[in-house]
């Protein structure tokens, strides 16, 4: 197999500019400095946007099947891809190892590479040889076609990504051909956030310079699947069915701030760009190097596992079922890119941004998706009086569908943050925004009342002191609280009207939610708001509704 993609865009990134107000200057309320017109970082992107990005893949697959006995299956293969990252057909992508150089464009600062650099390929990073071997048996103990057991193991690897899901965000982020504007600090002006910074002209490199950087390290993002199942027929139409399954993902990719801001004496939330590990500010208070240097990197992973358990009964004389049950793990280091975007209220608690960019190990822990206990029960019946001597009867009752779907999770995790920003970290804009400061741990945050005034613990959570313990970072865990579960039920009632050879009628009632429960929303998850602890949203009511198409 051999594939090439071409993609030839235009994507402009923040072309009117935003501004970012934090609960850190002045006041410590982030719409109070909005009305004072006090924001702490300014952002804005101008040049050119046009990029062309090609990528090429060659992939070969072989795979046998090996019957060693009436009752042993083995199936076996290999697949070999070449796994190439996304190029630029001008070379607009950037690198970033700090202190190096560039040979291609001597004016950059130093750090920033480009195509043709030294160990900075085309694509930034390197091309991959992919070998994914798959393994699988099937094997009926008994002989009777009775009972089969199952098991299979594989690897699957994914294509490199220049950015949060999308091939674009990297090249079109490209300096100098792209320049970000960045400004923060003391004297920052909100109605005329230029004033007395220098606007620069096209083609040159922006200071302090905003990069949006792939890691020249980066290897492409693999998966481990496996399983064990056993299945049962049951009488003539039942199926039991015990599975145990398992994932680990390997190289998945995260946004890091590899120029994250140093704590020391004198720190504050106005000198936090200049505080930039690689910011190369100048000892005359000029204009820094860089601001926030966002890279792509392929550094985590995670894991799933689950026991899952199910009843089946195939469809016959009009009636089927399923009921199955879950109970699983799901742990990683990061569920969502850039979902939420730069935005104040970040998905579920979830923020791209590590908080301690120094130890993105302590951001380990439940999935945003994880949810212990599933359960869905599924059914279809098709009424059916054919043995009725009441024709008029049949004619109106026979050959409706009544289906019926319910589903239960467990609770879905989120993580408690503090907008306060004790730990006085630099805005990073291409990433999140803002920062992902999260408070001690004192005790159990899911002993709260339950409540939509107060779901969680508030006791359980100690806020970190902005002045004595300025600089800090909390030890509470990511995703550590638990919202409410969920529960549903859908029903549909259908009917096939035949009006001629070729032409049918079909009508539908369907209840979504028919039980009207309530399924609440995660609660208000920053220490910092005065809805802490409260739920404000929830999901829609019952819903019902009509519908007819006509088939042929």
């Amino acid at each position: 197999m051999f594939l090439r993609t071409q993609v030839n865009m235009f994507q402009a990134i923040a072309p009117n500019a935003f501004f970012v107000f934090a609960s850190t200057f002045p006041t410590n309320d982030a719409i109070a400095n909005l009305l004072l017109g006090a924001p702490v970082t300014f952002y804005q992107g101008l040049g050119d946007f046009s990029r062309g990005l090609r990528i090429w893949n060659a992939a070969l697959y072989a795979q046998d099947e090996w019957r060693i006995t009436r009752r042993f299956t083995l199936n076996y293969g290999l697949r070999y891809e070449r796994i190439n990252p996304i190029r630029e057909i001008r070379n607009r992508l950037n690198g970033f190892v700090p202190g190096v150089q560039s040979q291609v464009m001597p004016k950059a600062p130093r750090g920033l590479l480009v195509p043709g650099d030294p160990g900075i390929g085309k694509g930034i990073a390197p091309d991959f040889h992919a070998w994914m071997p798959r393994l699988g048996f099937a094997w009926d103990p008994t002989g009777a076609g009775k009972w089969s057991i199952r098991a299979s193991y594989g690897i699957f690897f994914d294509q490199f990504q220049s950015g949060s899901g999308t091939a674009s965000q990297g090249p079109v982020s490209s300096l100098p051909w792209a320049q970000f504007n960045q400004y923060s600090g003391a004297g920052l002006n909100f109605s005329n956030p230029y004033l007395n910074q220098i606007y620069p002209q096209p083609g040159t490199f922006v200071r302090p310079s905003t990069v949006f950087a792939i890691d020249a390290t980066a290897r492409p993002p693999y998966a481990q699947n496996w399983n064990f199942g056993i299945q049962s027929s049951l009488r003539s139409s039942l199926l039991l069915e015990l599975r145990y399954v398992g994932a680990k993902g390997t190289h998945l990719p995260r946004n890091v701030e590899a120029n994250p801001a140093v704590f020391s004496a004198g720190a504050n939330a106005q000198n936090a760009d200049r505080r930039r590990l690689y910011a190369n500010c100048p000892a005359s208070g000029a204009a820094c190097d860089f601001s926030t240097i966002a890279m792509l990197s392929n550094i985590t992973n995670s894991t799933y596992h689950a026991a899952q358990a199910s009843v089946s009964r195939r469809y016959t004389s009009g009636f089927a079922f399923n009921l199955s049950y879950w109970f699983s793990k799901t742990i990683d280091y990061l569920s969502a890119m850039n979902l939420s975007g730069a935005a104040a209220k970040p998905l579920s608690g979830e923020n791209d941004l590590a908080q301690n960019p120094f130890n993105l190990a302590a951001e380990r822990g439940p999935s945003l998706f994880d949810a212990r206990h599933r359960a869905v029960a599924s059914i279809s019946y098709e009424i059916n009086l054919a043995k009725s001597r009441n024709r008029t009867l049949r004619l109106l009752a026979n050959h409706w569908q009544w289906n019926a779907i319910l589903t239960h999770n467990s609770a879905t995790p989120f993580t408690v943050s503090d907008s306060t920003n004790v730990s006085l970290q630099a805005n990073s804009p291409p990433i999140s925004g803002f920062a992902a400061s999260r408070p001690n741990l004192v005790g159990d945050p899911n002993s709260g009342p339950r409540t939509v005034d107060r779901w969680l613990n508030p006791s359980a959570f100690q806020r970190l002191d902005p002045q004595r313990q300025a600089g800090q970072f909390g030890n509470a865990g990511r995703n550590i609280a638990g919202g409410p579960a969920f529960t549903n039920l859908d029903l549909s009632l259908t009917r096939l009207f035949r009006l001629s050879e070729r032409f049918n009628l079909q009508f539908r009632v369907e209840a979504f939610n028919a039980a009207n429960h309530t399924n609440f929303g995660l609660p208000v998850a920053d220490l910092n708001s005065p809805n802490f602890g409260r739920i404000l949203s929830a999901a829609p009511p019952r819903l019902l509704q009509l519908g007819a198409k006509v088939i042929f």
